[in-house]
């Protein structure tokens, strides 16, 4: 690249990070909301929550990408008009591809890095993320052993120590379990979480059970099994219990989510998979047309930054001396992007019941290029309804006699 070519494409570079940066985090810091209770409620430190919940990002930037190299194009030829630069290099004899070529080759790169987020990078972070968060509901110690706080397990079930040690060891346990017919009340010196192949288990030490209503009926089948080794029956009647143990495990292999079959969605299974899905998968039996429309969306999505690349391209790249040109191209480019985002999103809506739009939703970007091509070559010229123009410059006029005043 020569200096020239450099400074271009620089300034669009530039551009186009700041507005993905920027967009970017604003988007995340909103979705990322949905996710605060890993923290509140799932005993997660926040820097747990900003890893996992980063994991969504190559999604916006996917998203954001194309929208943001229109942006970084259209300010770069605006400030290039604006400094009257353009129109010194057409006078020095260098054409429209010229100058282009550039922003051509930020929006080759914004194009090919957009296609390797498609098809590879947003499926794998989406089902990672997917992953971390299963993996998180799931840890019933970190979700559990919250000193000092009442933690609802679940409806009906109360947790509660005292404190806890860094080997894991609980103290001053207290749970009262009101999820079948009739009260439990657990109390306990000490416990600590044990897993194993049967199941995940919190083992108490040194407690008592108290059972209030038709829980009391069990009463004396729970205290042969909890006192097996030292413990005795303190005291029963017709509407309480209460039993003292020395051990007791208290099953908690009912509250952590089993992962096991869990829906996987085909924007998270990886490109070999997409192309191929066997025939057991949930969607091939009951929604084929979703693969064919994340294929697709795949593989179509390194095409649409080229296309709003272009349509700025073509309305900015040519020499313009006044503001009222500048106004009318500004007005043309911007419902011309909403309709080719507008077409791509309606198409992709058609891949799930129509095989016949999977050929539009490649020639939609495709055939934007080849306009823009021939607008920025001279072969279509394209111009503002008079009516327009008239009511673009009445307005800056206005507003100029306004901010005179």
């Amino acid at each position: 690249m020569g200096r020239l070519d450099r400074y271009i494409f620089s300034t669009a570079a530039v551009a186009f990070l700041g507005v993905v940066v920027v967009l970017a985090g604003m988007i995340w810091a909103t979705q990322a909301l949905r996710q605060l209770d890993l923290v509140t409620s799932q005993g997660q430190t926040i820097i747990a929550f900003v890893a996992i919940t980063s994991l969504t990002m190559p999604t916006l930037v996917l998203v954001i990408a194309p929208a943001a190299l229109f942006i970084a194009t259209a300010y770069t030829l605006l400030k290039l008009n604006g400094d009257s630069e353009i129109v010194v290099m057409a006078s020095a004899g260098m054409g429209p591809w010229r100058l282009l070529r550039p922003l051509i080759i930020l929006a080759l790169l914004v194009s090919a890095f957009c296609a390797l987020l498609a098809i590879k990078v947003v499926p794998a972070s989406l089902a990672t993320f997917r992953e971390q968060v299963t993996k998180v509901r799931a840890d019933v110690v970190s979700f559990v052993a919250q000193p000092g706080r009442f933690v609802n397990l679940s409806q009906g079930l109360v947790f509660h120590v005292r404190e806890r040690a860094p080997n894991g060891v609980m103290r001053g346990i207290f749970i009262n379990d009101a999820r079948d017919d009739g009260v439990s009340t657990y109390l306990a010196d000490r416990g600590q979480i044990i897993e194993s192949d049967a199941g995940i288990f919190l083992v108490l030490e040194n407690g008592s059970i108290q059972r209030r209503g038709g829980a009391a009926k069990e009463a004396e089948k729970d205290a042969s099994e909890a006192n097996k080794d030292a413990g005795k029956d303190k005291g029963k009647s017709s509407n309480s219990s209460v039993v003292e143990f020395q051990r007791y495990a208290f099953d908690l292999s009912s509250l952590a989510p089993n992962s096991q079959g869990q829906d996987v969605k085909p924007m998270e299974r990886p490109l070999s998979y997409v192309m191929n899905p066997p025939q057991d998968d949930l969607y091939v039996r009951f929604f084929p047309g979703r693969y064919r429309e994340e294929l697709h969306k795949r593989l179509s999505a390194g095409l649409y930054p080229m296309a709003f690349f272009a349509i700025a391209a073509a309305a900015l790249a040519s020499p313009r001396t006044t503001r009222q040109s500048q106004v009318a191209a500004l007005g043309a480019i911007i419902p011309a992007m909403g309709l080719v985002q507008i077409g791509n999103f309606a198409i992709a809506g058609q891949l799930k019941t129509q095989a016949a739009a999977v050929p539009l939703i490649y020639l939609l970007p495709i055939v934007t290029v080849a306009l823009c091509a021939m607008v920025v070559q001279g072969w279509i010229r394209l111009s503002a309804p008079a009516a327009l123009v008239a009511l673009a410059e009445w307005l800056r006029q206005r507003f100029t006699r306004r901010a005179a005043a």
